[in-house]
């Protein structure tokens, strides 16, 4: 579908304007002349071009994760209330006033007009991961798509609230380490280089630790773009270095090593594979295809190696308990998985450690902020305490210097 432009008469012969969705201007002048109107022009409408406008636009021409999350929500809701899939959609369009999101179920409705099924059309397009559309095809197949995808939203909810507890817990880390850096930044920029006319002409007689701190100062004064280029410029470069294959290999083989780090990676790791691994099970696909599935979860390369390696153990007849023993899984959820494989209750089995995995990460991030806190205060009180003390231990001897 896409958004025309048009001029039109209506049955009075009066000017009409306005915007028509359709697939072309065909189709568009055919809805015209349903609607009683003589249309005279059609052309494609264009966004404004603004600038005052330009990240608006952006947002409404592209699809976001809440989009996605709002769609898995609604269809749900209306396939349970007796729609079709196509009048789901249908209505989902008309009620939508975003163009990106009324064009997106437009073309879902067209793939099922042309024969695809649900799930194959959402496999077009890569927002929708392959355990959405396995899910997708599970419910499909037996008859149960709205409460497939009522278990989808479920699943989606779980992360999107962890994430949001992660993103709320770092607000305030983050706002106090931002103003400890600009409070030192003032210092050091701002306030030292009024010490230098006190001390100038003695700057041979300072004291070693006060001189080099009097030189950065001045430097930082003077070449303050130059000095934030130096900084930003490493990180910016590991950044891009991790986001390629090499660096993201090196970093998912060193990250799981680290004495801080490693925890939480495995229980982040563990979390997202099980409760996958649960949703997947429940919701009636094949343990080898879920497994398979969980590799591209994963978003440690490690992670990914291990649950391939299970995955083709698992298709020669082996257990994948043993499988996943080695360090990366915690051994209690190896050998609750073990059980779960022995007593054929592998969804429930996983569903119970991504839940017990999950507390347990909450509490390393809780924990973790709260040693944070006061990490930053203390070092931040330490830089201060450090400057001005060597100021004011210089102009109470400054007779001493001087002479």
């Amino acid at each position: 579908m896409s958004l025309f432009n048009y001029t039109a008469l209506d049955t009075s012969n009066k000017l009409s304007k306005g915007i028509i969705d359709e697939l072309d201007k065909q189709s568009a002048a055919r809805s015209l002349l349903d609607k009683g109107l003589r249309p005279l022009e059609i052309k494609p409408h264009h966004e404004s071009k603004s600038l005052h406008f330009s990240m608006s636009a952006w947002r409404q021409d592209k699809l976001t994760k809440a989009d996605i999350d709002f769609f898995t929500t609604q269809i749900a809701l209306l396939l349970k209330a007796g729609l079709s899939l196509d009048a789901a959609l249908r209505t989902m369009r008309q009620n939508s006033q975003k163009p990106a999101f009324k064009k997106f179920t437009a073309e879902i409705e067209r793939k099922l007009k042309e024969g695809k099924s649900f799930s194959e059309a959402l496999a077009d397009y890569p927002m929708f991961s392959s355990m959405y559309v396995s899910i997708a095809r599970a419910g499909e197949e037996g008859g149960i798509l709205p409460s497939m995808l009522a278990r989808i939203a479920d699943y989606q909810k779980t992360f999107q609230e962890l994430g949001q507890y992660v993103v709320s817990a770092s607000i305030y880390p983050i706002i106090l380490l931002m103003v400890g850096v600009v409070a030192i930044g003032i210092l050091v920029t701002t306030i030292l280089p009024r010490f230098q006319v006190l001390f100038q002409g003695m700057g041979h007689k300072l004291p070693l630790n006060v001189k080099i701190m009097m030189d950065a100062s001045a430097f930082l004064s003077n070449h303050i773009f130059l000095a934030l280029l130096a900084l930003g410029t490493p990180i910016i470069g590991l950044v891009y270095f991790i986001k390629s294959p090499q660096g993201r290999r090196i970093w998912d083989e060193k990250s799981i090593t680290l004495p801080l780090i490693s925890s939480f990676i495995r229980d982040l790791e563990t979390t997202r594979i099980f409760r996958t691994l649960e949703v997947l099970v429940k919701n009636g696909v094949h343990l080898a295809v879920a497994l398979k599935i969980c590799s591209g979860v994963a978003g440690n390369i490690e992670y990914q190696r291990l649950l391939q390696k299970a995955t083709r153990a698992l298709k020669e007849g082996q257990r994948i308990a043993p499988k996943l023993q080695g360090g990366l899984f915690p051994d209690l959820a190896v050998d609750l998985l073990a059980i779960g494989e022995e007593s054929g209750s592998v969804g429930e089995v996983c569903g119970e450690i991504a839940e017990h995995y999950e507390q347990e990460l909450r509490l390393r991030i809780k924990r973790l902020i709260a040693m944070i806190e006061p990490a930053f205060i203390l070092m931040i009180a330490l830089v201060a305490g450090y400057v001005v003390i060597s100021m004011l231990t210089v102009i109470l001897s400054i007779n001493d210097i001087a002479g």
